[in-house]
């Protein structure tokens, strides 16, 4: 066939170096018993070296000429194609200890990673391409300019890696910036704490990320509750660790409960 034309509406970049697609795979240590689900397969890059490693797979593709491309080129019995945008996708329907693989359309990298984060429960672990910018972000370490409400919020209920960086030319067409691997796993002991406290702490710390702690969460936490979480209010909000945010997380929780 002739090459697949990629379309702008789904964010396509289709990967074609060869060596990158085996570091990929290989990064996954993938074998025959996994329960492995692409996300957004495309015309099957990753698809065709997978199956070398593994007996059957679950695709999601919303592009329908993938889909027919996928359904017509791997066999119902080794690759099950489901045409829908993963986001409109529970993961219940694949049981747990499911592993995710996939090269994510970077115009919604982020929901699709808040997604998948919210039914971390099923998940064993994921491999994620990103661009290079979300990825450095993810991973990046408390007071790095990095660091923000993306890092935090993955960091709390993942274990997370940057395996390598993928350079433009090893697509096509060729993308503007550069591509780096992720690895995720869910934390081996997670965090106790209330998520939507959380995220309602940090988002709100973030919105106001130039003022300091006492200014940005004015309203939502008082200074006694700064002082029980052994947190300075003057500080700035990409000074806090995970875990600063979690004890600041469960004052809260705590205080709204009586």
């Amino acid at each position: 066939m002739a090459s697949p034309v990629a379309k702008r509406r789904f964010s396509q970049n289709f990967l074609r170096d060869a060596r990158v697609i085996e570091e990929i795979i290989e990064a996954g240590d993938f074998s025959s018993p996994d329960a492995v689900v692409e996300i957004g397969p495309g015309y099957g890059a990753l698809t065709h070296v997978l199956l070398k490693k593994i007996s059957a797979l679950t695709a999601i593709e919303v592009d329908r000429d993938a889909v027919h491309y996928l359904r017509s080129n791997f066999t119902a019995d080794r690759l099950t194609v489901i045409e829908a945008d993963c986001l409109d996708v529970s993961l219940s329907r694949f049981g747990v200890s499911i592993r995710l693989l996939g090269n994510l359309p970077y115009h919604i990298s982020t929901p699709i990673l808040f997604h998948f984060d919210a039914q971390i429960e099923f998940i064993q672990d994921a491999i994620f391409m990103l661009q290079r910018e979300v990825v450095d972000r993810i991973v990046a370490t408390p007071g790095s300019a990095e660091y923000g409400k993306l890092s935090i919020t993955l960091q709390l209920g993942w274990e997370l890696e940057k395996l390598f960086d993928i350079p433009p030319e090893a697509f096509q067409p060729r993308p503007k910036v550069w591509s780096s691997i992720l690895y995720l796993k869910p934390r081996s002991t997670p965090y106790r704490v209330d998520r939507a406290t959380f995220r309602r702490i940090v988002f709100g710390a973030f919105s106001k990320r130039r003022k300091t702690l006492r200014n940005a969460l004015k309203g939502l936490v008082s200074i006694e509750q700064f002082t029980a979480a052994n947190v300075d209010p003057s500080q700035r909000p990409e000074t806090l660790s995970v875990d600063d945010y979690v004890r600041l997380s469960n004052i809260i929780s705590h205080d709204e409960k009586f």
